[in-house]
């Protein structure tokens, strides 16, 4: 009965355009802070198949996922459940969706999905103790401001064209409210140009309405 569900969840169209993981993997929904165990069934690039004792009732959850010897955390939004007993346990079935995620931990997913190793350096190893921190800011904005920040990274020429909000190339830091009470952001974004990856630094000025300004 689980691989039905598996099968059915997963989707077989979707298949067809994006390298797809079924194997038994570490998850964990995010409920105030505290982790809620799951056990992950399936991963592509696009969302996470998972199952839990513990459903969320929210459409958007915050996940952690344990690829390897990496935790890769991401913003899903729930687009299918289902019901399972085994062993007389109940479990749900929670078919998931990208919908924020920093730039290293998509990378992550892209690697362990093709089967390509972990870079052994130290840049790796300089991105990965700042994945969990930083990143978190850009992860828990609303969906829409997320859009228009990449708007106008992209329009400013500091993040590749066509850029998707849920999985672009950069990193976020929370620096505080301003004086006018609006919320300011430093952004560090990365855009190819003719083969090299150039880097930028960014200060934007979110309003409590979600308007978003480049400051410089």
């Amino acid at each position: 009965m689980l691989n039905a569900l598996v099968e059915k969840f997963g989707g077989r169209s979707e298949r067809r355009s994006a390298d797809r993981i079924r194997r038994r993997f570490p998850v964990a929904w995010l409920r105030d802070g505290a982790a809620v165990p799951g056990q992950g069934l399936e991963i592509s690039v696009k969302g996470v198949l998972f199952a839990t004792k513990e459903p969320p009732a929210e459409r958007e959850v915050d996940v952690a996922i344990g690829l390897n010897a990496r935790k890769v955390r991401a913003r899903i939004e729930i687009v299918r459940r289902g019901q399972m007993s085994r062993d007389g346990v109940e479990w749900t079935i929670l078919a998931g969706v990208f919908e924020g995620i920093a730039a290293d931990d998509w990378d992550a997913i892209v690697r362990f999905c093709k089967n390509v190793p972990e870079p052994q350096n130290k840049a790796k190893e300089e991105l990965a103790s700042l994945a969990h921190g930083d990143d978190d800011a850009y992860r828990l904005l609303p969906l829409k401001v997320q859009e228009r920040i990449v708007a106008m990274l992209i329009a400013a020429g500091r993040l590749n064209p066509g850029s998707d909000a849920k999985n672009p190339l950069l990193k976020m830091t929370y620096g505080g409210k301003s004086r006018t009470g609006g919320h300011v952001l430093s952004v560090r974004s990365r855009r190819h140009v003719d083969g090299e990856v150039a880097e930028y630094d960014s200060t934007l000025h979110v309003d409590d309405s979600g308007s978003v300004r480049l400051d410089r």
